[in-house]
C-alpha cells in the first residue's frame, strides 16, 4: 500500500509528479486561495504519513495525537513558528521548511513599501481618487528620498542582505543589528539602530527572543518620524504601542504585512494614510510560490524513501 500525503492547499497537479509516483495524495479542494481548516485536518490526518503544510496549521499535541503514522510535516515556506520542534522530535517526526525562495520577493516588498510611504504616494493617490485635486500645488506632497537616509535592518539573514543591496543602490546608508550574524561592516547595537535609523525594517524570525522585541519602551526610543517595516511576524511588535506612536506622530509611517492576530487587523490602522496594510503576501510571487511548494514536496519524497529531508529543521 502506498503512503498517504495530505496537502493543505490547492496546487497544480503537475507539481505533484514526483510525489504521485510513490504516494496517494489528499488535496484540499475548498475555495481558491483558502487553506484546509484545522478541524478538517484533525479529521483527515489519521492514517496519513506526511503533511505538506502552507505554514498555517499548528503542529501541536492535539494534532499529533491523531497522527500515529505521521513521518514528516513539510512547510512550504521559510517560516516554521507553527511547528513545535521539540514535540515533533520526541515523536520521531521530521519537520522541514523551504528556505530561499521568498528572500528576494520579501526584500522587494519592503523596498517598495518604504518608497510608497516615504514619497507619500499612498496619500497622493487617495487625494486624487477622492477628486481633491483642483490645482497644481508645489510642495504639498513632497516626501523624502531614500538617498542619504539611514536604513536600519534588524536581522541580516538572506532577506536582510537582499534589502541591504537594494537600498544601498539608492544611495542610502545601511546599518544593521543581528543577534546571530558575526559583526561586519555596518553592524551596530540594537539600541543605536532604533535611535538613529530613518527606516527600520524587521527581518528576524519569531522566537522566544524576538517576541515583543519592539515593545512600548523600544518604540518610544525610535527616531522621531521614522518608518517601521514588518514582514516577519506580527508578535514581534507591540501593536497597540505602534498604533499610539503612529497616532501621535512619533512614528512617521509603517509598512505592515503581518499582524498579531491574523487575519484580524486593528481598525485604527484603517484610518491612517501613512500606513501600508497587506494580507501576509510579501513573498508572494508566482515563481517563489511554485519553488516553495516543489521544495516541500521534495522534502516529503525524501522521507518517504527513507532519507533525511534536505531542509530538515530537527533530527529524528
Amino acid at each position: 500500500m502506498k503512503p498517504k500525503v495530505i496537502i493543505t492547499g490547492k496546487i497544480p497537479k503537475d507539481w505533484l509528479r514526483d510525489l504521485d509516483n510513490i504516494a496517494d495524495t489528499t488535496i484540499w479542494t475548498g475555495k481558491d486561495h483558502f487553506l484546509m481548516p484545522r478541524e478538517k485536518l484533525l479529521f483527515e490526518i489519521s492514517g496519513h504519513d506526511a503533511v505538506v503544510n502552507f505554514a498555517e496549521v499548528l503542529a501541536d499535541e492535539e494534532l499529533l495525537q491523531k497522527a500515529s503514522r505521521l513521518k514528516i510535516i513539510a512547510n512550504s515556506s521559510i517560516g516554521f513558528d507553527n511547528l513545535n520542534l521539540p514535540l515533533l522530535t520526541s515523536k520521531g517526526i521530521w519537520a522541514s521548511n523551504a528556505p530561499g525562495f521568498f528572500n528576494y520577493p520579501v526584500a522587494e516588498y519592503a523596498f517598495a513599501g518604504v518608497l510608497l510611504i516615504s514619497r507619500r504616494l499612498l496619500e497622493a493617490d487617495d487625494f486624487v481618487r477622492q477628486n481633491g485635486w483642483r490645482a497644481f500645488e508645489p510642495g504639498r506632497w513632497d516626501g523624502a528620498s531614500l538617498k542619504e537616509k539611514t536604513v536600519g535592518i534588524v536581522g541580516l539573514g538572506t532577506i536582510g542582505k537582499e534589502l541591504r543591496a537594494m537600498v544601498r543602490a539608492m544611495g542610502a546608508r545601511v546599518i544593521y543589528y543581528s543577534p546571530t550574524q558575526r559583526p561586519e561592516e555596518g553592524w551596530t547595537s540594537f539600541e543605536e539602530l532604533i535611535c538613529v535609523s530613518d527606516i527600520i525594517s524587521i527581518h528576524v524570525p519569531l522566537n522566544a527572543n524576538s517576541a515583543g522585541l519592539f515593545n512600548k519602551t523600544v518604540i518610544s526610543k525610535i527616531k522621531d518620524g521614522a518608518i517601521v517595516v514588518n514582514t516577519s511576524r506580527g508578535a514581534i511588535i507591540d501593536q497597540q504601542a505602534l498604533i499610539a506612536a503612529l497616532q501621535s506622530g512619533k512614528i512617521g509611517g509603517a509598512v505592515l504585512d503581518v499582524f498579531q492576530d491574523e487575519p484580524k487587523v486593528p481598525k485604527e490602522f484603517f484610518e491612517m494614510k501613512n500606513v501600508l496594510l497587506t494580507p501576509h503576501m510579501a513573498g508572494g510571487t508566482q515563481k517563489a510560490r511554485e519553488g516553495c511548494m516543489k521544495r516541500a514536496i521534495q522534502n516529503v519524497v525524501s522521507v518517504l524513501k527513507g532519507n533525511k529531508p534536505p531542509d530538515a529543521l530537527n533530527e529524528v
